[in-house]
């Protein structure tokens, strides 16, 4: 009973066996049939001859397969390297777009701004410990000649050499650039390896650069144990290397030797071997661009530990030449095998669950093919969805360069990336056109968001649309602000045929505007220009022409170029309508303010201002206004927005709007301030005091017989008179015979110690006093505008 039941087990396990190798058998085709016929006839011959060749062959081969390999790595570490110095200058751009980089920190006082100061400091300590790849970041104001370093703090170069070395960096017309021998200041430790980028970026006048060294130990090289790697800058400067370099003093003299034999281009990539420290050392060397200059990365690895498997392949080898004769079947099914793999790979990849009547699994390569034709239609169908989303992808990039956020590439990248995308730049002339439209802003008849929108977009394609008649390509962008952009790119002519087609467009346009839309607005056209790398400049220097459009509601056609030319008009600011508007504003006289304010907007209006300085002027009495405010007790923060203030005032573009907007946001506040501050009866004590000192300004009349006779205290009226005049009551009854001795200056011939006579001054004291205030003596002060009257007559 029991040799029954295990001779039907072992009859279970043999067929199961023979169904599983018939299963198996099966599903072999045709190719792998003749594999193994082929495996046969190849394990027949002279493993003598595999042996004799094989060590020489196998190391070869390994150093060839190593070197393959790792230049897929070098390339990965190449694409590391230059993604993290894409990333360090992408996040400083970023940090430079911080209002608190503004051109006023060339000309503040670090001292007294101590406030100020402290915020610079935070920022740089923000971005030097924002970056893994940024060891220390300087701010240097070369005006100045200080450094600002949030462990430094606020440092001046007083030697001489170090003041030198830093100044030159200002040099030349890089916005940004590297550097490798710039020494840290104040015996700072540390490598010489910065990135110097100038404030403001792409700006034509610099007034600062932010430095920042870079980390060496932070470069990821991604290499192995055993390789001696090197980052090499523009000037074959070592940045980084890794820690096996470390241990070969030689290899790097040696690898300079053979770089500088030896051409370096964008991407290029080269092999060599060099003998050095008693090795021979496998080297791969790929050089790619950064920051305008060509960098290299070299690797090298020891031949020793590259072939050092191969000593053991060996004695396979050998025990395979010993056992072939009797293993030559085991050797050829397993040989076949392994042959078949990839077939039965690819077999496995294809084979989707479907039945094919056209293809005969068993014959792998026909089934293959078949498969094959499947999906090559299928990637057709995807490449024609890629060609249709291209112009997107372009458009994108285009927006991302023209706005900024590509300026890590360089002008080969650019065009090689617009190529790409099925766009020709080679031998092209650009140029810029920025349209503002005027019945946008808030003086008109209000209008929704969607209102706004519609008429943008409206805008935009009558702008496009007009401009492909002339250009080859045109790309158009709403600037987000009210105004619209677009970059054209003209086949190569002269320049000033392209320049002349480009002001007719403008002037085409303006028209067509103002006939379909229906309201005015001015355009600014920039260019040509022959470098894709030109783009952000001309449109930045488009957007500041913008403001200097007349100030009318008219629509303007403007040539940035021209109007740049002439961006210093000689405008003669009127200082006195300025103090009259903040002491009638003190008062409380909210009328009779207005009517100042008007009167100081036309006369900057008839001089021929600019929109920008007649902003800037209302800006300016805003800021008199806060200085008046803060000497008199009262925040003006609190009581007004700076920044919206600001915001709002730009989009104003005629002087009516601009007076009732100030009338509104400054003036009936400030007035409804002063109504719950001043007390009526200390308003009247303060007008009789301004009244007693303008008629008796020559007396010395003290603010404490002002307060005995009135009755109060000399600090409470003190303090009434700051809130009301934005004085103290000694400088406001100096300014007052300042004042009148400058207009006694200027229209008398009255000597100087009479005039001071006549103000109760002694002429020493005066003197003193003048230049003090003024900066120049009185006989300098006469004759200096005595000239300038005498130029404005001739």
């Amino acid at each position: 009973m029991i040799k029954i039941q295990g001779g039907s087990k072992r009859a279970g396990v043999d067929t199961m066996l023979r169904d599983y190798l018939a299963k198996r058998f099966a599903s072999r085709g045709t190719v792998y049939w003749r594999s193994i016929a082929l495996a046969i006839l190849l394990t027949c011959i002279p493993i003598t001859i595999v042996s004799c060749i094989g060590g020489y062959v196998g190391n070869r081969y390994l150093i060839q397969q190593y070197q393959q390999n790792n230049e897929i790595m070098l390339r990965e570490s190449v694409r590391r390297i230059d993604g993290q110095f894409a990333q360090l200058v992408q996040y400083a751009l970023h940090m430079m777009a911080n209002p608190i980089f503004k051109p006023a920190i060339a000309d503040m006082n670090y001292v007294d701004e101590f406030e100020k100061t402290q915020e610079l400091l935070d920022t740089m300590s923000l971005i030097e410990n924002g970056e893994s790849l940024i060891d220390q970041a300087y701010l240097y104001i070369p005006k100045q000649n200080v450094l600002l370093q949030p462990v430094l703090g606020l440092r001046t170069l007083d030697d001489p050499a170090d003041r030198a070395v830093w100044n030159s960096l200002m040099n030349g017309d890089k916005g940004i650039f590297w550097t490798n021998h710039l020494t840290r200041p104040f015996g700072r430790s540390g490598s010489k390896h910065a990135i110097v980028m100038k404030l403001p970026f792409n700006g034509q006048t610099s007034y600062g650069a932010l430095v920042l060294y870079v980390n060496p130990a932070m470069l990821q090289l991604n290499v192995t144990p055993d390789q001696a790697a090197y980052v090499l800058d523009g000037s074959d400067v070592v940045i980084g290397q890794s820690d096996a370099a470390k241990s070969y003093p030689e290899l790097l003299p040696r690898i300079m030797e053979q770089l500088g034999s030896t051409k370096r281009t964008y991407d290029s990539q080269s092999r060599f071997q060099i003998r050095a420290d008693h090795e021979q050392f496998l080297m791969n060397a790929v050089s790619f661009e950064k920051m305008n200059r060509i960098w290299t990365f070299v690797t090298g690895t020891p031949s020793s530990k590259v072939t050092a498997p191969n000593s053991a392949y060996t004695h396979v080898v050998v025990v395979y030449w010993v056992l072939s004769l009797i293993a030559a079947l085991g050797l050829s099914w397993f040989a076949s095998n392994r042959f078949y793999q990839p077939f039965r790979k690819v077999m496995d990849l294809v084979r989707d669950g479907k039945t094919d009547e056209d293809a005969d699994p068993s014959d792998e390569m026909a089934y293959i093919e078949a498969k094959w034709q499947q999906y090559r239609f299928a990637n057709e169908s995807l490449q024609s969805r890629l060609d249709q989303s291209t112009p997107k992808v372009r458009e994108a990039l285009i927006n991302q360069f023209v706005l900024g956020q590509a300026a890590h590439l360089s002008e080969t990248e650019m065009i090689e990336k617009l190529r790409a995308l099925q766009l020709d730049v080679t031998g092209c002339l650009f140029s810029v056109v920025v349209c503002q439209l005027h019945g946008l802003d808030g003086h008109k008849a209000p209008l929704t968001e969607k209102d706004s929108q519609l008429i943008t977009y409206a805008a935009i394609n009558i702008v496009g649309e007009m401009s492909e008649a002339s250009a080859t390509y045109v790309h158009t962008l709403d600037l987000l602000d009210g105004s619209i952009a677009a970059v054209l790119i003209f086949p190569e002519t002269s320049a000033m045929d392209a320049r002349d087609e480009l002001l007719r467009l403008g002037g085409d346009m303006l028209r067509a505007l103002e006939h379909v839309l229906r309201m005015p607005s001015t355009i600014v056209v920039n260019g040509p220009a022959s470098l894709w790398m030109d783009i952000p400049y001309l449109l930045e220097q488009s957007r500041k022409a913008l403001s200097y459009r007349t100030f009318t509601s008219e629509s303007q056609l403007l040539d940035a170029t021209a109007v740049l030319e002439q961006a210093n008009p000689e405008v003669d600011f009127p200082y006195d309508l300025e103090q009259e508007f903040t002491h009638t504003l003190n008062l409380g006289l909210e009328r009779e303010a207005a009517d100042i304010l008007e009167r100081f907007v036309t006369a900057l209006k008839n001089e021929g201002a600019p929109e920008w300085v007649v902003h800037q002027g209302l800006m300016r009495l805003k800021s008199s206004l806060y200085r008046s405010m803060l000497q008199s007790g009262h925040n003006p923060y609190a009581l007004f927005d700076g920044v919206q203030l600001e915001e709002e005032l730009r989009t104003l573009r005629d002087a009516e709007a601009c007076i009732q907007w100030f009338g509104k946001r400054v003036i009936r506040p400030y007035i409804d301030m002063l109504s719950k501050s001043y007390q009526h009866a200390m308003k009247d004590i303060v007008d009789q005091v301004l009244a007693t000192i303008h008629d008796n300004y020559m007396c010395d009349i003290s603010l404490e017989t002002f307060a005995m006779e009135a009755g109060v205290s000399v600090s409470h009226l003190s303090k009434a008179f700051r809130q009301m005049t934005g004085s103290n009551y000694i400088d406001y009854l100096t300014a007052l015979k300042i004042g009148r001795c400058k207009k006694l200056l200027l229209t008398t011939d009255l000597k100087m110690n009479e005039i001071a006579k006549s103000v109760g001054y002694q002429p020493p004291y005066f003197n003193r006093m003048f230049k003090k205030l003024e900066g120049m003596t009185p006989g300098q002060y006469r004759l200096q505008f005595s000239e300038t009257k005498l130029g404005k007559a001739e």
